[in-house]
């Protein structure tokens, strides 16, 4: 009999530490179910406030679209172009550049923000390559540019910094 209650006691210990250690296997998955839940919360709210917020998720865009880099214009420069991604207080411009001697030509007026547009430039001088840029620039330089325009100055400003350059095509005056 005392036999008997020992096994009966040993299979009762066993039963108890296998309820034990199923429960045990139950809390981890239910703590690593809830983390990984948690993690996933955490990483939607993370993305999704950039998904819905109404603020760009990347710095100013500009492309020249035509003429293309290497054409050959006359002095009548048709451009088609887009901006995108620009704030308030941030100004577009259309300029000739000439980089080795740092002086730049603003091209007409100053174009509309965050949408694609088709103006026409003119540009004048010698029958040789030069490079069209399209800047963003603040409301200084705006100003500047606005008034050496209105002025009908023809000595070339200050090419403001690289950063500001959206993009640039080389072009080729040849009539």
């Amino acid at each position: 009999m005392e036999s008997q209650f020992k096994d009966d006691l040993k299979e009762i210990l066993l039963k108890k530490k296998e309820s034990e250690k199923s429960k045990k296997n139950i809390t981890y998955k239910i703590i690593a179910l809830s983390s990984f839940a948690t993690i996933c919360i955490v990483t939607f709210l993370y993305f999704s406030t950039s998904l819905f917020s109404s603020s760009p998720i990347t710095g100013p865009y500009g492309k020249i679209h035509s003429p293309a880099a290497g054409s050959v214009t006359g002095k009548e420069v048709s451009v088609t172009a887009e901006t995108r991604n620009l704030e308030p207080g941030q100004y577009v411009w259309l300029v000739v550049d000439k980089p080795d001697i740092g002086l730049c030509w603003p091209k007409g007026q100053r174009l509309a923000s965050n949408k694609s547009f088709t103006t026409v430039i003119y540009e004048e001088g010698k029958k040789e390559p030069y490079t069209l840029s399209l800047y963003v620039v603040s409301k200084t330089i705006n100003d500047q540019w606005q008034e050496w325009l209105d002025a009908a100055m023809h000595g070339g400003l200050s090419m403001p910094p690289d950063k500001r350059r959206l993009d640039s095509v080389k072009l080729i005056l040849g009539e």
